[in-house]
């Protein structure tokens, strides 16, 4: 089975996660970013990034995988905002076949809206079998997301 995993990553965290998780599994990577960057301030990021993500806004995006055809599995790795994805995965799933082909999401956050962020998710993502919850960087409980990230890709393995 091949696999991507497609990520978000404004602070490197979900891009940690998403390098260790490919190691795991094997698996592609694929950045997204946005076109227009997010303000270097962090408080100015926060207030942006979180009213996008209130808003649902869909941001233009590069670096999207093109050749979506080629995997059989889509992983989409991504941090939370306001208790939401951030916004430029919501212009990736846009795509048909990208919604179609994702079964797993993990989701980084440093204020534990992991499962809001999900269910939202869920609800977007028809094939969804798997989740994983990780802590930032900086949270209390950011030293379980090694033993959360194996499970995940143990999950992922099996089906």
């Amino acid at each position: 089975m091949k696999r991507v995993i497609i990520y978000y990553s404004l602070t490197e965290n979900t891009k940690n996660a998403a390098e260790k998780l490919a190691g795991l599994l094997n698996a592609d990577l694929c950045r997204i970013e946005t076109e227009k960057p997010m303000p270097e301030d962090r408080n100015k990021q926060m207030m942006v990034g979180g009213m996008k993500a209130t808003f649902g806004m869909c941001p233009a995006i590069k670096g999207a995988l093109q050749n979506v055809s080629e995997y059989d599995e889509i992983i989409i790795g991504t941090p939370v905002w306001a208790g939401k994805n951030a916004p430029a995965v919501n212009t990736l799933l846009k795509n048909k076949q990208i919604k179609e082909k994702t079964t797993a999401v993990f989701t980084l956050s440093g204020g534990g809206d992991n499962d809001r962020c999900v269910a939202r998710l869920r609800k977007k993502l028809p094939n969804l079998k798997h989740t994983a919850a990780l802590a930032d960087k900086n949270h209390k409980t950011a030293r379980l997301n090694e033993e959360k990230l194996s499970a995940f890709a143990k999950e992922i393995e099996n089906g």
